[in-house]
């Protein structure tokens, strides 16, 4: 698991499963993008289950980002995990980004990417970060 952001880690099914680990990152929530649910122990578990490519429900990738914009704004620390961490969770978080930061949703993506290197977003999902954040600019 990366921090992307502050306080927003982005990480795999296994990460959101380990609660020592979310202890020692400091999070407060964990934001599941699969259709399983992760075994948190104490710590909050919102599910919004998401598919990776483009059969995924453009209403449930906004839900995503709205759900971990409140939280940090908030000040909550978040995990936002899929089962590989590389295609969902990142989209999810780049689009997020430039809700809480100056950041262009472009130079989210490079940061994350730098931060995990494992990134690889599928087209589809890099669209609707693209819709989500100009719809969220206009």
């Amino acid at each position: 698991m990366d921090e992307v952001f502050k306080s927003i880690y982005v990480g795999t099914e296994s990460d959101a499963n380990d609660e020592s680990l979310l202890r020692n990152h400091g999070v407060d929530v964990v934001i599941s993008l699969t259709h399983s649910n992760p075994e948190t122990g104490d710590i909050a578990l919102v599910d919004v289950p998401m598919v990776d490519g483009p059969q995924n429900s453009y209403q449930a990738f906004a839900e995503a980002v709205e759900t971990v914009v409140g939280h940090r704004e908030n000040d909550r620390c978040v995990l936002v995990h899929c089962s590989a961490g590389s295609s969902r969770s990142p989209s999810v978080a780049a689009a997020a980004i430039p809700r809480l930061s100056d950041t262009t949703l472009d130079e989210a993506f490079e940061q994350i990417l730098e931060r995990r290197p494992e990134t690889d977003p599928h087209d589809a999902l890099v669209r609707q970060a693209v819709k989500i954040t100009r719809e969220g600019s206009g």
